[in-house]
């Protein structure tokens, strides 16, 4: 099931919660904790994907309300001869 993970000092009722988890999923305590870091290492990267993705986007809108301010409402800016 792979190789054990050396977990130290995370207290008595953690190593219960630990042992439980891995029981009930028929699977090692080091293959759960192991799924649980990559579970939270994607998520994190996809919440930072997510956060640029959206400071791009604040970019955008701020560049489209400043041409409005400028310019007025127009299609004529995305219009292709």
């Amino acid at each position: 099931m792979g190789t054990p993970l050396n977990i130290r000092d995370i207290g008595d009722a953690r190593k219960a919660a630990l042992e439980a988890e891995a029981r009930a999923r028929g699977m090692s305590i080091a293959d759960v904790v192991r799924e649980w870091i990559d579970a939270g290492i994607a998520r994190t990267r996809a919440e930072r994907a997510r956060a640029q993705w959206l400071s791009s986007a604040r970019a955008g809108l701020e560049d489209e309300a400043a041409h409005l301010a400028r310019h007025g409402p127009s299609l004529a800016r995305f219009r292709r001869v």
